[in-house]
């Protein structure tokens, strides 16, 4: 590309960011005032409008050539998404969101940086404050862990807290269906012999489960994107490795999103099938949460276009970064100034620090792309 045509490319780049930034970050204001249940209808319908963009953006592209391959990552990423359940369950939205979304963080950009999996190495100007910004981002994920939302009681019908991540279930720790189900669950222990020893031992257990299960699914999140990414820079054109299976695949990301949403739908249509086999067809269901859900979908299927276009266009080590501590803060804004469920000068003093790392850190990633020092 000339001058022109890579400024235009960086600047559709950080279009794609700034997407995924209020996209993500404002996908659950449509379901907060809704009960999620154990979150997996919710994750059914929503990935039901994810589908529906993925359909209405292929015919906008043209339908182009399905490439099966695509579909992995989007199977990599509800299966990400479904652990979520019972890590929020054991371990809070907090801290899971900070294990998860720091191993996703550190996946795509160590996959972008050192070039795994086959992909192309990212070229950056200055490796050291590429590192820098990776740091501040990290800080910014656990400084977001201390602050404390308001709980509501138990009679709101507003269950789900907006925490305006990548990660599409509104449940958190303080949610009834979760506490009522620790409340009845250390109940029927303790009518046993040694019931504290074993409720004390089965909640240990649990969190440990739930931690590896968060480190699992911040690995799926973080290569959901690579099947696609390899077909692209597998097309044997335009100084591209070449594979066979893929030569004249197009470089146009957009081209990709179809089947990589098919792989999201399919994978959830699975996983509630099991969920309906495991609980004998009695799954946990609502009519009322099915629309909000749905548009909850299309929304996040946005900003994963975005995320496409960022990883397109800035690569995974500028990408990563931003689209994973941006859409926290947008969130963060939703609670302060529509929920009001962020109170309190301590908190405040913690979202401005958590903005201040984040501006920091995009300054740092942004400038390592091509500012020499």
């Amino acid at each position: 590309l000339d001058l022109s045509g890579r400024m235009a490319s960086t600047m559709l780049g950080y279009v794609g960011i700034l997407m995924a930034m209020v996209f993500f970050g404002s996908n659950f204001t449509v379901v907060k005032k809704y009960k999620s249940g154990d979150g997996i209808f919710f994750q059914l319908f929503m990935c039901m409008g994810i589908w529906t963009v993925g359909l209405i953006m292929n015919i906008a592209q043209g339908s182009p050539k399905f490439y099966p391959f695509s579909m992995v990552g989007g199977a990599l990423w509800a299966c990400g998404n479904v652990l979520c359940v019972y890590i929020i369950s054991k371990i809070g939205m907090g801290l899971g969101l900070v294990i998860w979304g720091s191993t996703a963080m550190l996946m795509g950009w160590a996959t972008g940086f050192f070039g795994l999996f086959g992909l192309e190495k990212d070229s950056l100007a200055s490796v050291w404050l590429n590192i820098l910004g990776v740091v501040l981002a990290l800080c910014s994920l656990l400084t977001s862990f201390f602050i404390k939302p308001e709980i509501e009681s138990s009679d709101s019908k507003s269950t789900p807290k907006t925490k305006g991540d990548f990660v599409s279930l509104p449940v958190s720790d303080d949610d009834v269906f979760f506490r009522e189900s620790k409340v009845h669950l250390q109940e029927d222990q303790s009518l046993e012999n040694g019931g504290a020893a074993a409720v004390e031992q089965e909640a240990g257990g649990g969190k440990f489960r739930a931690v590896v299960m968060a480190l699992c699914a911040g690995v799926f999140f973080g290569n959901n994107f690579d099947p696609p990414t390899y077909i692209q820079q597998h097309n044997c054109d335009d100084g591209n490795k070449c594979d066979e299976h893929y030569r004249g695949a197009s470089s146009e990301p957009l081209d990709y999103v179809f089947a990589h949403f098919c792989g999201i739908f399919l994978m959830s249509m699975f996983i509630f099938f099991l969920y309906c086999l495991i609980c004998k067809n009695q799954p946990w269901v609502s009519s009322e949460l099915s629309l909000p859900a749905y548009i909850s979908g299309m929304l996040w299927a946005l900003g994963q276009i975005g995320w496409f276009m960022a990883n397109s266009s800035l690569g995974y080590s500028v990408a990563f970064p931003l689209a994973v501590i941006g859409p926290g803060f947008v969130g963060s804004m939703w609670s302060v100034f529509w929920f009001k469920s962020i109170k309190g000068c301590r908190n405040y003093i913690l979202i401005a620090t958590v903005f201040l790392l984040a501006i920091s850190c995009s300054v740092c990633i942004v400038l390592s792309r091509s500012l020499h020092v």
